[in-house]
């Protein structure tokens, strides 16, 4: 199946075309913990017996993350959490986008560094909310917009099409707008207009998906992040807020604002984004070091971009 990409396509769209619809109707009907087996057994184990690459790749990652071996013990459970992780990162993103306010409310655990959203909301610029692929970003935006205001939401669009169309249902529930983004230029300025307005925007900042990223240490090593949301943020004079909701242990969400990062200085826009970028990376290095197995990372990030 390796050596053909046609047959991979097939049991790509065969085996996502019959998951995702079922786990999505599921989620709100079944017991938790048995959509969390199903998702651990039926889905994510076959998929790596199935593709191995990914998870040669989330060893190598975590090997980093940890300053370990690739064949240590710990390695090896890190990396098989973290895909049982995302594994429950689609099962939790279906089963709250579907719940009301109230009860998404009830399933959050703590809220740190509040008054750094408030602040940059009561400032009257645009909000950029920045954070990773890590914890549950998913569920963290439907959260937002079910319970405080709309948000939008920057995102390159996923290489599985069945994934892709019921990621956008979800979002819609809760009040998330989805703005897709190519390699052309144009793409980012339904973004930009949100900003300039005033609004709150999402943005991925740990994956740099078009080859275009700024090279930046991270866990002692070069790794390439991409430049675009700050860029974005410096044209419309918006605020940076990362942001991340993680998961606890009783599987209850903890969110957590970190301080605003503002890109302003005389040194020139490249320059200013820049160090803008090494704050941010700062900040994600000393999250995922704390919780790598809720990092999700597919591919080895520290290899350079072909």
């Amino acid at each position: 199946m390796a050596g053909s990409p046609r047959l991979v396509q097939v049991f790509y769209r065969l085996y996502f075309g019959f998951w995702i619809p079922t786990l999505v109707w599921a989620s709100t009907r079944w017991p938790v913990e048995l959509m969390y087996w199903m998702a651990r057994w039926l889905v994510i184990a076959p998929f790596v017996l199935l593709r191995p690459k990914y998870m040669r790749a989330v060893r190598g990652n975590c090997a980093r993350i940890l300053g370990l071996p690739r064949a240590h013990p710990d390695v090896r459970r890190t990396a098989w959490r973290m895909m049982f992780e995302h594994a429950y990162h689609w099962i939790d993103f279906f089963r709250w986008s579907q719940q009301p306010a109230e009860t998404l409310s009830e399933a959050v655990a703590a809220v740190e560094g509040g008054e750094f959203y408030e602040a940059a909301r009561a400032s009257g610029r645009g909000t950029l909310l920045l954070t990773a692929h890590f914890g549950n970003p998913e569920v963290g935006a439907v959260a937002l917009g079910k319970t405080r205001e709309p948000i939008a939401v920057l995102y390159w669009r996923d290489r599985f099409a069945t994934a892709e169309e019921f990621r956008a249902r979800m979002r819609a529930l809760g009040r998330v707008k989805g703005i897709p983004v190519d390699a052309s230029p144009f793409s980012v300025v339904p973004a930009l207009r949100v900003l300039r307005e005033g609004g709150v925007l999402a943005a991925h900042g740990d994956r740099d998906f078009n080859n275009t990223g700024w090279a930046l240490p991270f866990f002692g090593e070069p790794a390439r992040f991409p430049p675009g949301p700050f860029l974005l943020a410096s044209r419309a004079n918006a605020v940076i807020v990362p942001v991340f909701f993680v998961l606890e242990p009783d599987r209850r969400f903890r969110v957590v604002y970190e301080p605003p990062i503002v890109i302003d200085g005389e040194e020139g826009e490249e320059e200013n984004v820049r160090r803008a970028m090494a704050r941010w990376v700062n900040v994600l290095e000393r999250r995922v070091a704390q919780l790598p197995h809720q990092w999700y990372c597919f591919y080895p990030f520290w290899e350079p971009a072909p």
